[in-house]
């Protein structure tokens, strides 16, 4: 096993790895994909050419003159363009080029309730998937049923269909290829405590994506609508999942999820005394009040949310 350093710098402040690092720590589940350890974050990415590389990623800097150093282990040497690509999209996954400032000054000037929580979390940074494919499978297993139990299902999609890395006595999983979830069966699914409808979307969408008859990735250049116009079509996606997807898989942070149970349980805590939200009233009040920043205030709002014991 071979490692190489790589150090990425020119990161717009504020940033904190540990707040980040910390979002996975809260889990309530074992997180096998995306996994944190004394303070460093680890997960495990695939080539251009399908070979897989664990990249560690530690902070040398300071939330206000952030870098990093990464360490990549692989089978075989990485040549520069392997490196620039796991630079780029360690970038990309910890929102490493996302100028918080406009965010920040929209929040203080709109919204007194958020703004308590941004400037508690200064430097954290939404999280994003390596490809819009592994965000459509997220929430897919996360249709109506509990972060938490969605959490430990996706732990037990890992184990059985993931690639592994053995680094030092330490097992690392992979996110399962489109390959891999293609081929399973719906029987394999429902031992994982998926259901027997959700285990036949989860095939069905990794067979479009290995057939090329979907282009998830291209859809990251399309506008919002279109987004949900397209993931709509296939079977068990709709405008819930969409949303979850631009936010999760796309970094279209313009988009909310107002439908998601616990967002609008949330919105319902601090915003409307406990009373009851509805969907419209969940999407008017992150329209008035977060504007163009609505799923970084809702990201907010959640993280938030947890630092203070309100959700588990």
């Amino acid at each position: 096993m071979q490692s190489t350093s790589i150090h990425i710098g020119e990161i717009l402040p504020p940033f904190s790895l540990s707040l980040f690092v910390g979002l996975y720590a809260s889990y309530r589940f074992p997180e096998l994909v995306d996994v944190v350890r004394d303070g460093e974050y680890y997960r495990v990415l695939y080539m251009q050419s399908l070979q897989p590389v664990l990249v560690v990623v530690n902070s040398t800097g300071t939330v206000d003159a952030p870098a990093l150093n990464l360490t990549v282990y692989s089978e075989n040497s990485l040549s520069g363009k392997d490196l620039d690509s796991i630079r780029n999209k360690v970038r990309w996954m910890l929102g490493l080029d996302k100028d918080l400032r406009e965010f920040h000054a929209h929040i203080d000037e709109h919204d007194p309730i958020l703004s308590r929580f941004v400037k508690r979390l200064q430097g954290l940074r939404a999280p994003a998937t390596p490809t819009v494919f592994e965000a459509v499978i997220h929430a897919l297993v996360e249709q109506q049923i509990s972060f938490n139990f969605a959490g430990k299902i996706k732990s037990r999609l890992v184990q059985k269909f993931g690639e592994v890395m053995e680094i030092g006595e330490k097992t690392y999983y992979a996110f399962p290829k489109p390959e891999k979830l293609s081929r399973a069966t719906p029987q394999e699914l429902r031992t994982l405590q998926l259901s027997r409808r959700k285990g036949e979307y989860i095939i069905g969408v990794a067979s479009k994506a290995v057939s090329g008859e979907f282009d998830f990735e291209a859809l990251v250049f399309q506008a919002n609508q279109v987004v949900v116009e397209e993931i709509s079509k296939l079977r068990g996606l709709g405008k819930w999942t969409a949303e979850m997807v631009m936010v999760r898989g796309m970094r279209k942070l313009d988009a909310i999820p107002a439908d998601d149970i616990a967002l609008r349980r949330l919105i319902s805590h601090y915003y409307f005394n406990d009373a009851k939200v509805s969907n419209e009233q969940a999407r008017d009040l992150a329209e008035e009040r977060w504007g163009p920043h609505r799923g970084y205030a809702a990201f907010y709002l959640m993280y938030g949310a947890r630092v203070e014991n309100f959700l588990k």
